[in-house]
Formats: C-alpha cells, sequence, structure tokens
C-alpha cells in the first residue's frame, strides 16, 4: 500500500479567440492549449525485498499542446440558392515528460503471442510522443548475390563476408526444403543496425508513430430550388499504421498453411522448385529461376513467431467522404391541398468513399487479438473488419 497516493492532476491552459469578418460571411476560432498532467500514476521500481518489484506513484507527467482552427463561411446567400462551407484543423502533440525513473518503457501490442521476438513493439521514451512503434528494418530478402557458394555435402549457403546472419533470430528451416538450419537465398533480410555482423534483437529502432501530423475535416452545405445537400470529408495525414497482415499473411506460422496475401503468389515470391518439381539448390540456377521475384519466401519465419520489420509499417493517411446527403421539399402549393406544411424526400450515403495509400481494409484501426484498444499501443490492424458502407432513403413529413 502507498499512502503517499493522491488523484491525478491535470493542468489546463487555453488561449482563444472568437472572429467574425466580411459582415459575418466568414466566422470561425483559433485556440492555443498546453495541457500537462503531473504526478502521473505510473508503476515504479522499489526494492524487492519488500516482497514486490513495483509500486504505483504519482512520479509520471505527460503533456500536450497544439492548436486547433474552425472556420464557417457563407459563401452565397440568395433566395433560391444558398452555400456555405466550413473546415476545421487540429494539430496536436503529445509528450512523455516523465515516467518516474526510467526514461524507456516497453509495451506488447498483443497480437502474435508472447514469444520473445514479438514483444515490446511499442516504446514510451521521456521527451518523445507516445504511439512509437519499435521493431526491425526491413532490407528486402537474402539474394543469390549475398552468397559465395552452396555446399552439397552440407546442403548449406556460405554468406560472403560483410553480409548480416539472421539465422539467430528468425529461427529459419530453410527447413522444409532440406533440413537446414541457415541463412539461405530468399529469407527475409533484416539490418544490422549495430554492424555486429548479426541480426538480434539490439538491432531494433522506432520505425513508426501512430500519431498524425495534424487531422480535421471539412463540408459543404447548400440548397438550389426546392433541393439541398450537404457533404462531409474527415482526413488524418502523417500517422503511421501497424499492419500486421503484411507479416502474417506472408509467411507460414509454426509451420501451418494458413491463407497468404496475393503478393505471395508464384510469379512473385522466391522459389526453390523448378517448373519440372525439382529442388533447386545451385546459385546461378536459382539465380535464373528468382530473377523476377520480388518478395521473400514465406518459410522466411520457419516456425518462429512473426517478427515486426519496417514492411509492415505503412502511411495511414486518408480522406474520407463520411456522409453525402441530398433531398427535395415539395412545394408548399402542392403539398398543401393533402394538409401537409413539409414533405422532404431524401437519400444518404455514409461511408462513402476512402482516398488512402494503405494497403489494407482501413487505415483507421486500433485493434489486437483481443479486440481491446489500449492508448499505449495504438495503431494495430490485426484483421479489422471494415466499415460499411450505408444506404439510407427517408422522408420529413409535417402537417
Amino acid at each position: 500500500v502507498n499512502p503517499d497516493i493522491k488523484w491525478e492532476t491535470t493542468i489546463t491552459r487555453n488561449l482563444g479567440l472568437d472572429f467574425s469578418l466580411w459582415k459575418s460571411k466568414l466566422t470561425g476560432s483559433l485556440e492555443l492549449y498546453h495541457n500537462s498532467v503531473p504526478g502521473l500514476l505510473v508503476q515504479s521500481a522499489i526494492p524487492s525485498q519488500t516482497g514486490y518489484t513495483s509500486q504505483i506513484r504519482n512520479q509520471g507527467e505527460t503533456s500536450n499542446r497544439g492548436v486547433e482552427l474552425t472556420l464557417n463561411a457563407g459563401i452565397i446567400n440568395k433566395k433560391n440558392f444558398t452555400l456555405s462551407g466550413n473546415f476545421n484543423i487540429g494539430i496536436n502533440r503529445a509528450r512523455i515528460d516523465d515516467l518516474g525513473g526510467p526514461t524507456t518503457q516497453s509495451f506488447n501490442s498483443n497480437w502474435a503471442g508472447t514469444d520473445l521476438k514479438s514483444i515490446d513493439d511499442y516504446r514510451l521514451i521521456v521527451g518523445q510522443t507516445v504511439g512509437l512503434m519499435y521493431g526491425f528494418v526491413s532490407d528486402g530478402m537474402y539474394t543469390t548475390d549475398d552468397f559465395e557458394s552452396f555446399d552439397p555435402v552440407t546442403k548449406k549457403y556460405i554468406l560472403k563476408p560483410g553480409i548480416p546472419d539472421n539465422a539467430a533470430l528468425l529461427g529459419v528451416i530453410g527447413g522444409a526444403l532440406n533440413g537446414s538450419s541457415q541463412i539461405r537465398p530468399g529469407v527475409l533480410k533484416l539490418k544490422d543496425l549495430n554492424g555486429d555482423g548479426f541480426v538480434t534483437a539490439d538491432d531494433r529502432q522506432v520505425i513508426g508513430s501512430a500519431l498524425p501530423d495534424f487531422q480535421g475535416g471539412f463540408g459543404v452545405n447548400g440548397t438550389a430550388l426546392g433541393f439541398d445537400f450537404s457533404v462531409f470529408f474527415n482526413y488524418v495525414v502523417g500517422n503511421d499504421v501497424y499492419n500486421t497482415g503484411r507479416i502474417q499473411y506472408n509467411m507460414f506460422y509454426r509451420n501451418t498453411f494458413g491463407n497468404l496475401l496475393g503478393t505471395m503468389n508464384y510469379d512473385n515470391r522466391f522459389k526453390y522448385i523448378d517448373a519440372s518439381g525439382n529442388l533447386v539448390n545451385d546459385l546461378a540456377a536459382l539465380k535464373e529461376l528468382n530473377k523476377n521475384a520480388t518478395m521473400w519466401s514465406p518459410l522466411s519465419n520457419g516456425g518462429a513467431s512473426p517478427i515486426f520489420h519496417s514492411y509492415a509499417v505503412e502511411d495511414g493517411s486518408f480522406l474520407r467522404c463520411n456522409n453525402i446527403t441530398i433531398g427535395y421539399s415539395l412545394p408548399k402549393a402542392i403539398i398543401s391541398k393533402v394538409k401537409m406544411s413539409r414533405l422532404r424526400l431524401y437519400g444518404t450515403v455514409t461511408n462513402a468513399f476512402l482516398i488512402t495509400n494503405y494497403s489494407g481494409y482501413d487505415p483507421e484501426v486500433s485493434t489486437t487479438r483481443s479486440g481491446s484498444f489500449t492508448p499505449l499501443t495504438p495503431g494495430v490492424d490485426y484483421s479489422s473488419y471494415p466499415k460499411s458502407r450505408t444506404f439510407t432513403i427517408g422522408a420529413n413529413v409535417g402537417f
């Protein structure tokens, strides 16, 4: 028990400006803010002779700084034609100011199990933001040019000097083909960042951030000759998405033959079997067989747990059309004959379309194995179900 524990305190600082220009044709607000939470509750290390290794204390601190701008414009305002628009943008910079002792804490996004190679794929680092993705840097795949020779007796490939070895990390079974347990052409290649000749957990770094550079939305509303319409968009720019499918569905996980992405089709992936069904080991023959290969072999992880690397980190920027509505109000001269004061027919499309370079279903995600969300590991796409597109037809009737 910690008798000194107390409620967290948030200090909020705001500076706002509301404005109206050109006879209120343009109105808006500008807000600057700086919020901080001193005395944040964190797990702090204590002497193990107490019987425990950590205790919750008010020793952490976080802060948020940002700016928000909102604009509303009356573009046209005539009897039979009106047009207005709105726009907003927000820029937020979250910062870890103190972790109560350590300068770094590690977290697991909980999509790939608890194998030591796949945990702690997120970091909290003092002086930096939240949502930092931590893993290996992809370097394509081992090609035949990375090897000196193949020994037909030992069935092993000899790497050229200076080419880093991934074998200890990946647990490669090149394996399923010839029983060897060493690197071979076509295996996933990761960068040796510390230059020791081997790729280990020490060669990881921050490879992505789930927090966007800025985000917001905009819309247009109008009326003309009894018709009305409205369109609203939202956008996010500069965030990264941790696309687990680019790992899980580009490998045979634990020697099970599950689904693979289309990128792993026979024409794209590195192959070891020729058109006649023969196993190819010779370097020259392998080079010719795979001259058009663009993807590593799905056997690259051989049975080990998935490895988080930068190939799975994608730009999550997007522009989404959230809502389109078109309506028509019948003239009062017609509807008054049936004692109506209003009759409006309308149609609405929700989630009309999405513009993005993200290869998954939807970049606006944060899911893990259990479907739960934690603000410490945001931006994970673990086969999340895409948003539905809905169509609605209705009528507004008044008497």
